[in-house]
């Protein structure tokens, strides 16, 4: 098994089970295709080096439009993925899910450390799939909070085969992450680590990255996430604050604005000229 040896530091139970409280756990229900609310999933599975099946989900939308490769947060429930995909399909972008090991459908126990390994595996499970089923659109990488830090590090080892980049309640430093979460990083000997060093390697993504976060994101503020923002190499990066209650409930409150404002920053990337749409109270704010 493939172990991040500076991401090991965060494989204590204190951590994992704050991480993973949601995983839901689904094991033995097999990999046939699943309906779910209005939308059917394909099922699809990667095997890790460790023989571990690392389960995948795809919402399949238009062969041309882009196909987004999703990391959930630790407060991801599967109702939020349903209303992820519902949102995406209807705007034709097909949305590719992976559940962390332990989480979920997928095999073994929930580990950090694992985490840049099994997200390698799923991306190239992923590839085969596009490739068989002759799919055009463009690869997206997206995540949110912890997903967020799993996304980045796929970018940077894939940037010439992405288009973009989409960090939803991202985080600059593991530190106020875990802080912000109300983890003692002292007991855990933990001060002073950037496990998942997100600030190098936003440097070394070349392509655009939208920044999705809450005015009033409790974990990491908006001073905190601008440093992160700052480092993007491309011009067309974006960070769209989203008058929300908090992290968790970006995209209910952001509503169908949620998906236009997506939509509008992938059209940007493939050269489409944005919808003209009426403005709104409820509009998304652009620092």
């Amino acid at each position: 098994m493939a172990i991040n040896n500076h991401l090991s530091q965060l494989d204590r139970p204190e951590i994992i089970n704050f991480l993973f409280r949601n995983r839901e756990s689904s094991h033995g229900k097999g990999e046939e295709a699943c309906i779910t609310g209005k939308t059917t999933a394909g099922a699809l599975t990667a095997k890790s080096s460790d023989g571990i099946n690392i389960h995948c989900r795809i919402f399949s939308g238009i062969p041309e439009e882009p196909h987004i490769l999703f990391f959930p947060a630790e407060y991801d429930r599967e109702a939020d993925i349903i209303d992820l995909a519902n949102g995406f399909g209807q705007i034709g972008i097909t949305l590719i899910t992976m559940d962390y090991r332990g989480c979920w459908h997928s095999g073994g126990k929930p580990s950090i450390s694992t985490l840049p390994q099994d997200a390698e595996e799923f991306y190239h499970a992923v590839k085969d799939w596009y490739d068989a089923h002759q799919r055009t659109g463009p690869l997206v990488f997206m995540g949110r909070s912890l997903g967020s830090a799993v996304a980045l590090n796929l970018a940077c080892h894939h940037d010439d085969e992405s288009m973009a980049l989409i960090m939803e309640s991202a985080f600059d430093l593991t530190e106020g992450f875990l802080v912000g979460n109300g983890i003692q990083i002292n007991e855990l000997g933990l001060s002073g680590k950037n496990s998942f060093s997100n600030r190098s390697k936003m440097s070394n993504y070349s392509k655009a990255v939208l920044f999705l976060h809450s005015h009033r994101d409790k974990v990491i503020s908006l001073n905190q996430i601008e440093w992160l923002v700052a480092e993007s190499r491309s011009k067309a990066t974006q960070l769209q604050i989203i008058p929300s209650q908090c992290r968790e409930d970006i995209a209910e409150k952001a509503g169908n604005l949620y998906f236009a404002v997506i939509q509008d920053f992938l059209n940007r990337r493939m050269g489409r000229r944005p919808r003209r749409r009426r403005k709104r109270n409820d509009q998304l704010h652009t620092p």
